[in-house]
């Protein structure tokens, strides 16, 4: 491996052979390095050369369930994908470097046809360092040129510098620098900005009080893509209810690690409240129940392949709840029966109670799926995961997903099974409903409403009086889903548009599931 750049390794299916991509033929190509023999195969032998975006991007794949080799190819100003099943067949005679170096310009092609034959008094030159510094380049110093296998005999920078002309800069193109002439520092890590949200600044009045509102976001790394920190805010008039985001992740190992802090409000409307004060005047009280969210955030992620990693961490969170009003003197004038607002007092904040919880979490998480247009159409995804809540609230949370994808074009057959469910003192706090899309279709809350609880008789029992919607409401719920997935289109092109339409997909499903309270019987849908 002491010729060109080799780059990309990527190991066989058996493990018996290494594909890599080189350049030791003068265009980028795949070789194969067979390690029962020891010899090096060149599988391609491309025009252009197989490469990336960028010299030393990823370019080639093998996939080794498929035996498929996958390899990026520029032509005709764009990066197309090739596919070559079981490349090792494309095995023929070792490879042989050539005796006289690959040309690196036409210029040196040139001056090497015009010198002839070599000089017999060049036999009593040293030969070249055959070690692990020995290649075919060339550095290009103040002193003129030397091989990159060789170590300048003096120092480059003690001679003056030689005439310099228009062809000596021409012919001297695709030397490289000279390495002895580098100069080695510490990496030091500097954030500059990658993304800034628009900042938006305004004024706003409303019953509920006055004030500025806007906000922004901006996102900072370092050149390396190590470190990175985010930062977002946005006022809507009082700072007490700012949304706050601020995290650092820090990438610069195979643990990658990241902590930061939050800050949310949310609102809720709630009935007003009316109170007759005397005849024809009323008393309108308009409320909205404000709960705060703060919590602070420690998260950490551990690859054990590609696909498959361990994610681990906790948090601490607080809720404030409150009570915003705003009482209006509110007259009805019986001669044109309409109501108008002749007083209003001081909106009032009327603070609740405040709880705090904490927890750790623990999750294995695994993902080789192949996503398409519209979602993925081969491989698998599943995470299991479990996280205990202590504080004011009581519960442990398991969560386990499982998907696999199987693909037989242009067909997917998509299967999924799911468990998520809450235990403890107090799991049936926060309901959860089974009868969402992601979940299972067909029972969402409104068809609900307007068709089976209308025609069945209410209860008083149960979260919302509907007995064909209190079934799809518990703790704990399992769903299994089914979809088989086509093609509708592959590519519409009008001719009114510039450019097509993306393609479009059916599926047929079928979805099944079972939902069960902490302390109630099970319930299917």
């Amino acid at each position: 491996m002491d010729q060109g750049k080799n780059i990309n390794p990527a190991w066989a299916p058996d493990g018996r052979s290494l594909a890599f991509v080189s350049d030791r033929s003068g265009i980028s190509n795949i070789f194969l390095y067979d390690f029962g023999d020891a010899n090096i195969y060149q599988l391609t032998d491309m025009y252009t050369g197989v490469s990336g975006i960028t010299p030393f991007s990823p370019c080639l794949s093998w996939a080794h369930e498929a035996d498929r080799l996958a390899f990026a190819y520029y032509e005709e100003d764009e990066y197309n994908v090739y596919a070559v099943d079981n490349p090792r067949s494309l095995k023929r005679k070792p490879y042989q470097a050539p005796a006289v170096p690959p040309e690196t310009s036409l210029l040196a092609a040139e001056r090497r046809a015009l010198a002839g034959p070599t000089p017999v008094a060049a036999a009593a030159a040293p030969p070249a360092d055959p070690g692990p510094r020995a290649g075919t380049s060339t550095y290009r110093s103040p002193a003129g040129f030397r091989a990159s296998g060789t170590t300048p005999q003096t120092s480059d920078t003690g001679a003056a510098p030689a005439p310099v002309s228009v062809k000596s800069l021409i012919d001297s193109s695709p030397a490289l620098p000279d390495t002895s002439e580098f100069t080695f520092k510490a990496y030091h890590t500097r954030f500059t900005p990658d993304y800034v949200a628009r900042p938006t600044i305004g004024y706003e009045r409303d019953n509920f009080g006055r004030g500025f509102f806007g906000g922004t976001a901006i996102s900072l790394s370092d050149i390396l893509g190590n470190h990175t920190m985010v930062f977002s805010g946005s006022v809507n008039g009082r700072l007490s209810e700012a949304q706050v985001l601020a995290a650092y992740i820090n990438q610069a190992h195979r643990l990658n690690w990241a902590f930061g802090g939050s800050q949310q409000p949310l609102y809720f409307y709630v009935p007003a409240q009316v109170q007759q004060v005397a005849t024809d005047t009323f008393i309108v009280t308009q409320q909205i129940e404000r709960f705060v969210i703060r919590d602070v955030f420690a998260q950490s992620f551990y690859p054990f392949s590609r696909f498959t990693r361990v994610e681990f961490g906790g948090h601490f969170s607080n809720i404030s709840q409150a009570l915003l009003k705003q009482r209006l003197a509110v007259a009805h004038d019986p001669v044109s029966n309409t109501n108008y607002v002749f007083d209003a007092a001081s909106p009032e904040t009327v603070h609740g109670p405040s709880i705090s919880y904490y927890g750790p979490q623990v999750a294995l998480v695994h993902d080789n799926s192949l996503f398409g247009w519209v979602g993925p159409f081969a491989g698998s995804r599943w995470r299991f995961e479990v996280s205990p809540t202590f504080g004011s609230w009581r519960f442990t949370q398991g969560l386990a997903d499982w998907r696999r994808y199987f693909f037989a074009r242009p067909f997917t057959l998509a299967v999924r099974g799911i468990f998520f469910g809450r235990y403890g003192r107090d799991a049936d706090l926060f309901p959860q409903f089974l009868g969402t899309t992601e979940l299972i279709r067909g029972y969402t809350a409104g068809s609900l409403f307007n068709n089976e609880c209308v025609t069945e008789p209410t209860i008083s029992t149960g979260q919302t009086g509907c007995p064909q919607l209190d079934q799809l409401i518990g703790s704990r719920m399992a769903a299994a889903n089914v979809e088989l997935r086509f093609p509708l289109t592959r590519s519409l092109v009008l001719g009114f548009l510039p450019v097509g339409l993306p393609p479009l997909e059916g599926a047929l499903f079928y979805d099944a599931g079972l939902y069960r309270c902490a302390a109630g019987a099970a319930r299917s849908g």
